[in-house]
């Protein structure tokens, strides 16, 4: 009895390990990590692979609109930070001095514009968790199909259809 323990205990252990995860950043197959770049290696399945390549590219696209939206965020904010409200100029020689204002409302402008590029990214990424997750389960053998269903119902004299998703 204990020898059939171990045994099964041992074939599910492998059964684990030969299953394909992703933890983050990397694949990880039988006990070993694979950067996402190297993803043909740890996916034989061909829909698997096109699910990383979607991924990737949703990656990317994210990265594009987040990297320019946090570094319009992040400069406009310096810049509106550091800039005094006022500056005087002493034109010398007797001239006097002028105080200017700092207008910065195209500073807020750009910051409004980058924040709004740094939440386009989020949909980018989500798309790209969704990618990677359909490859693993594709790799592994899950269902991952889209099963769509009409459901039928009545309350009292009314009837109603609804499509669900």
């Amino acid at each position: 009895m204990k020898k059939s323990i171990l045994i099964l205990t041992i074939i599910l252990s492998q059964l684990n390990l030969a299953q394909v995860s992703f933890d983050g950043k990397k694949f990880m197959k039988e006990g070993q990590s694979y950067k996402v770049k190297n993803y043909t290696q740890v996916l034989s399945n061909p829909v698997a692979q096109d699910f990383v390549k979607k991924g990737r590219t949703n990656k990317t696209f994210g990265d594009i609109f987040g990297g320019i939206g946090g570094f319009g965020m992040g400069l406009s904010l310096g810049l509106i930070v550091s800039t005094p409200k006022e500056r005087t100029y002493n034109l010398g020689y007797g001239y006097g001095t002028i105080t200017q204002k700092t207008d910065n409302s195209a500073r807020w402008t750009v910051f409004g514009i980058s924040t709004g590029l740094a939440l386009v990214s989020i949909p980018f990424y989500i798309s790209a968790k969704k990618n990677f997750d359909k490859a693993v389960k594709t790799e592994n053998g899950e269902a991952t199909a889209f099963k769509p269903f009409f459901k039928l119902g009545s309350e009292g004299n009314s009837l109603a259809m609804s499509y669900n998703f």
